[in-house]
């Protein structure tokens, strides 16, 4: 309700600012200064609900206060409501075009994260033991670059996906198809990926020289920040190191599942 009422306000000051100034600009000049108003509103970071009521409420506003007869809603001159439409087709862009400037820059700056937090990781690994340390290194990397939390399922006997710390997977966890599909498919799925959209998580294959060895699973805090396709392409290279590494550490040399087939028991 916040952004509501600074919406509100924001077109409120508008409104007074217009009605100060009724002997100098004329009714396209208030109109103008409306609609700046809900630019504003949209470069606040409003949502796109919020920054179409402040839209709706621009033309509410000028049409009650300023459109002849002024203080009603009633509209003597039928040229008025082209305006009005013309009005709030042009703050809706607005608030469209101010979201997707946000978007961009967020997703511009969760892509220098994740190239910024290559290098460090890939160097990190390297100095790992075991497959805990794999992890720890992957899971503290990829919360800081992607705000997202880690969990690695490596493949057991017949191909059954089982966490690194020995649990049993949860026989109740919702994605656990969809966690099977990508270790069967070699493909990412879940949430913000074109297979499974509707998952609670992001599942990406651990493949490393030697074939398929399990998935990483990320718990994601906003799914949507993980949907643009350069973001999804650092999350692949994140998880092919992650597999590599893991792959080093592994005891004796387990060996991984085919990457054609149906993977192997043992």
């Amino acid at each position: 309700m916040r952004n509501y009422l600074r919406a509100a306000v924001v077109m409120g000051v508008c409104t007074a600012i217009g009605t100060l100034l009724m002997g100098v600009l004329s009714l396209t000049d208030i109109a103008m200064l409306h609609l700046i108003g809900v630019g504003i509103v949209a470069a606040w970071g409003a949502t796109r609900r919020q920054a179409a009521f402040a839209a709706l409420l621009s033309v509410a506003l000028f049409d009650f206060f300023f459109v002849p007869p002024r203080f009603t809603f009633t509209v003597s001159d039928l040229h008025y409501i082209v305006t009005f439409g013309v009005m709030l087709v042009t703050a809706l862009v607005i608030s469209w075009l101010a979201e997707r400037v946000r978007e961009e820059a967020l997703a511009a700056r969760t892509r220098e994260r994740g190239t910024g937090a290559m290098l460090p990781m890939t160097a990190e690994l390297l100095g790992a033991k075991t497959v805990g340390d794999v992890v720890a290194v992957v899971g503290r990397q990829v919360r800081a670059a992607f705000g997202a939390d880690v969990r690695v399922l490596l493949r057991e006997s017949g191909g059954r996906l089982t966490p690194v710390d020995g649990a049993p997977a949860d026989s109740e966890d919702r994605d656990r198809d969809v966690a099977q599909w990508a270790f069967q498919k070699w493909e990412a799925a879940g949430a913000g990926t074109t297979h499974f959209p509707d998952a609670h998580n992001v599942y990406l294959p651990l493949v490393g020289s030697r074939g398929r060895l399990g998935v990483l699973e990320l718990h994601p805090d906003d799914p949507s920040r993980l949907a643009e396709p350069a973001v999804r392409w650092l999350l692949l290279t994140f998880a092919a190191q992650a597999a590599l590494a893991i792959e080093r550490v592994l005891p004796g040399g387990r060996p991984a599942a085919s990457m054609s087939g149906e993977p192997s028991a043992g």
